[in-house]
């Protein structure tokens, strides 16, 4: 994200980090020197503090850093110079920076809904993502809301407003569209290669498939974007699934079930199978929970 802001104009006064290796590997992406402590970048009177650390290390940070700010407040009045400081957790609550609040600095939660995997392609993936914004006063139109989306907007993102008290579940909503999505295309670049597609390409095979879904998803929505055996009520594939399973990855048999009786939950919003072909569908599908290797057959088998 600083790399983002300084390509988009603003200044880096300083950064750190808890360890020496971790300031040796800011210093290699931003450049300078990092500062040793929060005290030492509190004396540089930034307009804006980004907290970008594991959740867990949020209340490590905020309390030394509110600390600082009570050491060596700002020198100016008045709300145009407050400092700001904002997280960038998905999940965590802003009440985490109370602390800094308390001494002064105006507090929030900037959440940009989306991925990255290192700085550089990282800095790039901010113009047109979604970004939470969670002010310490909810109003629209607080301070702390208004740097936000004027920060977001900086960065060619769109902001929206998120209340604190559903953070958790607007983050569990991010995992299972990001990091979930990942862990199917393993499981399913496993089962591919299982399947007899080399393993050094299986992935860029069957990753056109993946990038068309997401095409239709952004186009039609999910329901309509569904396609494949469930959609169509083909009973005697998804049997056939559930035995291929069975044989060569039967610890993926609770996932497939899980899933497909997820996905019963939109063939039934698309209202083109009767309830007797989607009650058949669920019965093959069999228990969500079944343990691994307890194969169930097709009725009357």
């Amino acid at each position: 994200m600083a790399l983002a802001l300084r390509a988009r104009g603003a200044s880096l006064l300083g950064f750190t980090s808890r360890s020496a290796a971790g300031r040796a590997e800011a210093d290699s992406w931003l450049g300078g020197r990092a500062s040793s402590d929060l005290a030492e970048l509190v004396l540089l009177q930034p307009e804006l503090y980004l907290v970008a650390v594991p959740d867990q290390a949020l209340p490590e940070v905020a309390e030394p850093l509110g600390a600082a700010f009570a050491a060596a407040p700002p020198t100016v009045a008045g709300d145009a110079a407050r400092p700001v400081v904002a997280h960038t957790s998905g999940a965590t609550s802003v009440s985490v920076l109370s602390s800094c609040q308390r001494a002064g600095a105006t507090t929030l939660v900037f959440h940009p809904l989306q991925t990255f995997s290192d700085p550089l392609t990282g800095s790039s993936r901010f113009a047109g993502a979604a970004v939470a914004v969670t002010p310490v006063q909810a109003a629209s139109d607080s301070p702390a809301a208004a740097f936000g989306f004027a920060l977001a907007q900086l960065l060619g993102a769109r902001p929206f407003l998120l209340p604190d008290d559903k953070r958790s579940l607007y983050h569990a909503a991010a995992t299972v569209a990001c990091n979930y999505l990942v862990t199917l295309e393993h499981h399913a670049d496993r089962l591919f290669t299982l399947s007899g597609l080399p393993r050094e390409e299986s992935l860029s095979l069957f990753l056109p498939l993946v990038r068309a879904t997401l095409d239709n998803v952004a186009a039609q929505g999910t329901v309509a974007a569904l396609t494949g055996p469930l959609s169509r009520g083909d009973t005697a594939t998804i049997a056939g699934h559930l035995a291929a399973l069975a044989t060569d990855t039967p610890d993926l048999l609770v996932l497939y079930r899980a899933l497909g009786h997820s996905t019963l939950d939109l063939v039934r919003a698309r209202g083109e199978l009767p309830p007797a072909a989607i009650s058949e569908l669920a019965e093959i599908l069999g228990p969500r929970d079944r343990p691994a290797g307890a194969q169930r057959g097709r009725p009357g088998e």
